[in-house]
């Protein structure tokens, strides 16, 4: 599929190398949230490879498994000049390909998700940027990916004031890196919002606000009214003493690098 994507408009398809064994353990996703492990498409020795990362960039001052915060989304208006993203984004950009996001719209405690995905059906193209990180605990090396945002279009601003980078077929390679005349600075012009009447928006179940829900009902339409969870009714105050509860969903792409960082381990659904 994202070989087929990316013929379309760009002139004869070219081939994607993927890691076979990768590929044997490819399963459809329905709900995955930082810290998952996901095909990314990246560039290799001038060629696309795609290759299984885990979501969410390892925050600069981590230390030791659990201390470690994860940045799942980088804002694309700082990330070329941002300690944290910039040699990221001058040599290893990447694109995550996915047939959709969630995003929550509501009040705390009654919020209701949305599917966001491609009107004409197929693939999102979402531009990240790759990082190796190594396990403090064990040694190994693996790659991590976040996913740069931008401001909303028309499609999604009445959800959410912010959204993923999403490149156009004939976007792709000159991204990575791989097209002739690519740079950093023509790379740059490509973090923009999505054409109008690029997204279709759906009112999904709240099963989706746990990420232990992973199945193809989740994208079924439901009314608005069945997509918000009961608000529950108020509480007394707390002492003042008491620590804070765990909870609530926070919006998927409202993190940028820069907002509450996730711990790993511990990821709350986005």
């Amino acid at each position: 599929m994202l070989e087929a994507s990316l013929g379309a408009g760009a002139g004869p398809a070219r081939a994607i190398d993927a890691d076979p064994k990768a590929a044997a353990r490819y399963r459809p996703r329905y709900n995955i949230a930082p810290s998952t492990v996901h095909p990314v498409l990246r560039a290799q020795d001038g060629r696309r490879a795609l290759v299984p990362a885990t979501w969410g960039f390892v925050g600069r001052f981590a230390r030791g498994s659990a201390g470690q915060t994860l940045l799942a989304n980088a804002r694309a208006d700082g990330a070329r000049t941002k300690p944290t993203f910039r040699e990221a984004f001058a040599a290893r950009r990447c694109v995550v390909p996915a047939d959709g996001f969630y995003e929550w719209t509501g009040p705390k405690g009654a919020r209701r998700p949305t599917w966001f995905h491609p009107a004409g059906g197929g693939l999102l193209r979402m531009a990240g940027l790759c990082q190796p990180a190594k396990d403090p605990d064990t040694g190994d090396v693996d790659v991590r990916f976040t996913i740069l945002t931008t401001e909303a279009s028309a499609d999604v601003a009445p959800v959410h004031d912010r959204m993923p980078v999403l490149l156009d077929p004939g976007d792709v390679d000159l991204w990575l890196g791989v097209a002739d005349g690519a740079d950093a600075d023509r790379a740059e012009v490509l973090l923009r919002p999505a054409r109008p009447g690029t997204l279709a928006a759906r009112p999904v179940s709240p099963r989706v606000n746990s990420v232990g829900h992973d199945d193809p009902a989740l994208l079924e339409e439901v009314a608005a009214e069945a997509a918000a969870p009961r608000a529950p009714a108020p509480k007394a105050a707390a002492p003042k003493t008491a620590a804070p509860k765990a909870g609530g969903t926070l919006p998927l792409f409202d993190l940028d690098g820069a907002g509450p960082a996730v711990p790993s381990g511990r990821t709350s659904r986005r």
